[in-house]
């Protein structure tokens, strides 16, 4: 409970100096605004290709814990399906970025003109 009563503490120390100066809080809240808009932007724009890295990362590191199981057990199954996961899932991710470059090829305007004049 002595944790909690600084936490407590500490946090209406915060809010006492946030409150007592306006261009810090204004500050603060501009801060929030543009980290509401950045992610908002990522998260509309490149949605898909997260889902994609991080199932991916998922099924490799799963892969990785059967693999460590089956080799600890001794049980080849394990050893075997751990293997095929580490393998598939890489793979996987690669060949999944690879056909997405071809589904759009066409970069937007603003980049291909910064691709023109520095020579590309």
């Amino acid at each position: 409970m002595q944790l909690y009563d600084q936490l407590v503490q500490g946090y209406q120390q915060i809010a006492q100096f946030v409150a007592g100066h306006p261009i810090v809080l204004a500050a603060l809240a501009l801060f929030a605004l543009l980290a509401a808009i950045g992610a908002w932007y990522v998260l509309s724009h490149h949605l898909k290709v997260l889902l994609l890295t991080l199932l991916c990362a998922a099924g490799f590191a799963a892969g990785l814990v059967v693999l460590y199981r089956g080799v600890t057990s001794e049980l080849t199954d394990l050893v075997v399906v751990g293997g095929f996961l580490t393998l598939i899932f890489p793979l996987l991710y690669r060949e999944a970025l690879r056909i997405a470059k071809i589904a759009y090829p066409k970069a937007p305007a603003v980049a291909a003109g910064h691709a023109k004049r520095a020579g590309g």
